[in-house]
C-alpha cells in the first residue's frame, strides 16, 4: 500500500458549470411539484451563488510552484 503526500493541502477543484446544470435540473423538477416552492427558491439562490463563484474562480490557485512528484509516495506496511 502506498500513501501519496500532498503538500500543501488545498481545496479540490470543482466543475462549477456541471454543478450549476445539476442545480438547474433539480430546480426545474422542484418547481413543478406543489409544496416544494421553498426548495425551488433555495435552488435558485444556489444557482445564483454558483454563477458568482464561477465568475470569481476564474483565477487559478497559486501553489507556489508546487508540482506533485512520483517519488513523494511512501511505502506503508500492511497490517495483519
Amino acid at each position: 500500500m502506498f500513501r501519496v503526500t500532498r503538500k500543501p493541502s488545498h481545496p479540490p477543484r470543482m466543475d462549477l458549470t456541471t454543478v450549476r446544470e445539476t442545480l438547474a435540473y433539480m430546480h426545474g423538477d422542484a418547481a413543478r411539484v406543489p409544496g416544494l416552492e421553498k426548495l425551488a427558491q433555495a435552488l435558485a439562490v444556489a444557482m445564483t451563488e454558483a454563477d458568482e463563484a464561477r465568475r470569481t474562480a476564474a483565477r487559478p490557485i497559486d501553489l507556489d510552484g508546487y508540482r506533485p512528484r512520483p517519488y513523494a509516495a511512501r511505502f506503508i506496511a500492511a497490517r495483519r
